[in-house]
């Protein structure tokens, strides 16, 4: 028997991801985990989610059926177990959203630009990272700057069903074959261009 717990009861033995874990339970959002796992979790802090706006939380939880805070929970879940060496491997992801999230690994790692603290805390179905921001959803600053660098390091390619133009080669005419088609006496009628 093992002694890890799943994501939801990791989450939610952690003190300091407990805005995250009622929030996941209150939304809905929390049903992403009886799908097929693993996934990777990023769970921001209490702290986190003390920097979003009133007026935004308020939005967010005032809704009828809360759509708009499951989404963006949600977005805070990839599928798949990724651990954080690999994280920036790919400047580019998808959550279980469909939507993109950012990754970099200049001046610490980041997603969407967020700074991820913990790492790597282990799940039966997963891993948690925890994050020092609420993710924000595209279109955002830090998809569109990693797509534009994926952009301009992607190699130019040629489809593989288009041939490769050949020029066409047109053989210099020799004064034989040139036609007599126009007589050397000719004169062009003159014409008034007045």
């Amino acid at each position: 028997m093992t002694d890890r717990l799943d994501l939801i009861e990791t989450i939610a033995k952690e003190d300091k991801f407990s805005t995250f874990s009622r929030l996941l339970g209150t939304s809905g959002a929390s049903v992403v985990f009886s799908g097929e796992g693993p996934f990777t979790v990023f769970a921001p802090t209490n702290d986190a989610f003390g920097k979003v706006p009133d007026a935004r939380m308020n939005e967010l939880l005032q809704e009828t059926d809360q759509r708009k805070l499951k989404a963006l929970l949600s977005y805070h879940i990839l599928p798949g177990r990724v651990m954080a060496a690999s994280l920036g491997t790919m400047p580019l992801r998808k959550s279980v959203t469909g939507q993109e999230v950012a990754f970099s690994d200049l001046r610490g790692l980041k997603v969407n630009g967020a700074g991820v603290q913990a790492r790597n805390i282990e799940a039966t179905n997963g891993v948690i990272h925890q994050l020092d921001t609420v993710l924000t959803q595209p279109p955002n600053a830090a998809v569109s700057a990693a797509r534009a660098t994926v952009a301009s390091t992607a190699p130019l390619t040629t489809p593989a069903n288009v041939p490769a133009a050949t020029p066409a080669v047109v053989p210099a005419a020799t004064p034989a074959e040139v036609p007599a088609a126009i007589p050397a006496a000719y004169t062009w009628p003159a014409k008034s261009i007045l």
